[in-house]
């Protein structure tokens, strides 16, 4: 018997399969960040263990047939509900940023995961953690199922101070927020400069850390070859590039 090269007699993995879901509430975070939940009962017993593990989302776009894919992290997932919290950045170019800013309770959407997420090495007593406003999902996930007991330093760029959100953790957390007011995202140095500049004990802290591409290369720098860090203990991901709408990165460790 031959066998097709284009895999389709393979059993797709779990985690690829997509599942439609419907947009059941929408609100407004704060002014660039609006949180829809989606559920369906596909999302029945959807193996969600970790911390900003994300999804695969396909979404309707105007311009064309074919629905936009773009991964997002998963900031709620209601297990009893089968519904899940997905944070949205919104006036971004990407298609998903401008379905968010359109979207109506009932909307259709398809979906594959989850995948990633966040693990705390077991020895670490320290984290280091920061990323722009589309990392800011992630990071409050993270920070929300911290232990007590750990000490961390956390840096969050966001447009304006009216970005700033609450979070709660029972870590030792000191969040420093830092407004762009008005400044383009990705052009700044102030989230880089207070990353590289943070002091870190050796052999107990782990770095997490998710931005524009461009930032991310020299945090990613910094601490792999400048600090010589563990690079197991580093999770460094671009998020998104400027100038580009579809970037992916290929050496993030994320996504």
């Amino acid at each position: 018997m031959k066998h097709d090269n284009n895999n389709l007699g393979r059993p797709i993995p779990p985690e690829r399969r997509l599942l439609v879901a419907a947009v059941r509430e929408v609100h407004l975070v704060t002014p660039h960040m609006k949180r829809i939940t989606v559920g369906s009962n596909a999302l029945e017993g959807f193996p969600v263990r970790r911390p900003a593990q994300w999804v695969k989302l396909f979404v309707p776009t105007p311009e064309s047939e074919k629905p936009s894919g773009r991964a997002y992290t998963i900031r709620y997932y209601y297990k009893g509900d089968a519904e899940m919290d997905i944070d949205f950045v919104l006036h971004g170019d990407g298609p998903c940023s401008s379905w968010a800013e359109r979207v109506r309770i009932g909307d259709v959407i398809q979906l594959a995961g989850p995948r990633g997420g966040f693990s705390l090495t077991p020895d670490v007593t320290h984290l280091l953690i920061g990323g722009d406003e589309t990392a800011l999902p992630a990071i409050g996930a993270i920070l929300e199922d911290l232990p007590a007991g750990i000490k961390v330093m956390a840096f969050i760029e966001i447009p304006d101070r009216r970005d700033i959100q609450t979070i709660v953790t029972m870590a030792d957390a000191d969040i420093t927020w830092l407004p762009r007011n008005g400044s383009p995202a990705g052009t700044g140095t102030a989230l880089q400069e207070a990353m590289t500049a943070a002091s870190l004990p050796r052999g107990q802290s782990e770095v997490w850390f998710a931005a524009e591409s461009t930032v991310v290369r020299t945090v990613r720098r910094h601490f792999q070859i400048d600090q010589q860090f563990d690079r197991n203990r580093i999770t460094v991901s671009g998020y998104w590039k400027s100038g580009e709408t579809d970037f992916r990165d290929a050496e993030g460790d994320e996504r």
